[in-house]
């Protein structure tokens, strides 16, 4: 199940261990349940954001384009949850060790892709409201693409580098580094990147709607029409991005903590499930409220409906 990917490895080796059967840490048929929930949802949800992006050319916009691998990243964590519940229904396959190992990689990349591609989604919207009219400039076909090579070789480097991590036994601090180093750069620093842009975006929102109100000729015209759909679009993707990196946020602070002090902390099973569980259902649940709130793409599916 998903808490294999949690709270599960020993910081010391690079072997996933089960401190418990989960038939004794949580009743099992209600996680196997809400995991199989989590994973219908996953698919149809993202599922549609897929089809409408490459059934539709309207739109095939470059901010979608990056919601687009967001949705390619969560569908393969939403994979990645089924297979831990094949896994965990068959019971101890003789190549358990194997299978658990290339499970939490899969988490892995996911997370790495997902995290970037939050951000790039973050940095389009940026230069979206900042620079509108240098944005078609700023913000190419060309340099998505580069963009999306890129975040995809480093999310596939860092699950490398796990599995290398898992076939070499003898590495006893490995651990400490490697989850603080991915944390760091997968996670912070991206987050960081996140916040700033989206302050940015709403300080330039606050400062529109102000001048609205008092009819400034700064807001009317061809501009402020620009502006004003692109704060709508960039507040669209808020929706997503907010319950995406604060629940990875709660997953690797966890984990984090646990690689340098596992006896500092004892933390119930129950909660490590529900941590093991968060990025899932955000991965489930974010394509259709993001697919709720944005009318074009609404627009569009509704149609084929």
């Amino acid at each position: 199940m998903a808490l294999n990917s949690t709270m599960m490895t020993n910081p010391t080796n690079t072997t996933p261990v089960m401190e418990e059967p989960l038939n004794s840490i949580v009743d099992r048929d209600s996680v196997i349940l809400v995991s199989i929930l989590i994973v219908l949802f996953g698919m149809v949800g993202n599922g549609l954001i897929c089809y409408g992006f490459c059934r539709f050319h309207q739109l095939r916009t470059l901010t979608n384009y990056f919601v687009l691998n967001l949705a390619i990243a969560d569908l393969l964590l939403i994979c990645a949850l089924a297979a831990w519940i094949i896994q965990d229904l068959r019971g101890n396959p003789p190549n358990e060790r194997y299978l658990i190992a290339l499970l939490i990689n899969i988490d892995l990349l996911c997370f790495s892709a997902s995290m970037l591609n939050m951000t790039a989604v973050s940095v389009d919207r940026y230069c979206a409201v900042i620079y509108p009219f240098a944005y078609e400039q700023i913000i190419t076909k060309s340099r998505a693409h580069k963009a999306t090579v890129l975040i995809w070789t480093y999310s596939l480097v860092m699950a490398g580098i796990g599995v290398m991590r898992f076939l070499v036994d003898e590495m006893d601090n490995s651990d400490k580094i490697f989850v603080t180093v991915l944390s760091a750069i997968s996670f912070v620093l991206p987050a960081m990147i996140i916040i700033f842009t989206h302050l940015s975006i709403s300080r330039v929102a606050w400062r529109t709607k102000r001048q609205s109100r008092q009819d400034l000729p700064d807001v009317e015209g061809a501009r402020g029409k620009e502006i004003t759909q692109s704060l709508k679009l960039s507040f669209n993707t808020l929706v997503i991005l907010v319950p995406m990196v604060t629940a990875w946020g709660i997953f690797y602070g966890v984990t984090v903590l646990e690689a340098h002090c596992m006896n500092c902390v004892q933390l119930s099973s129950a909660f490590s499930v529900t941590v093991g569980l968060l990025p899932h259902v955000a991965a489930a649940i974010d394509p259709i409220v993001y697919i709720l709130v944005t009318r074009d793409l609404r627009l569009k599916l509704c149609y084929c409906c």
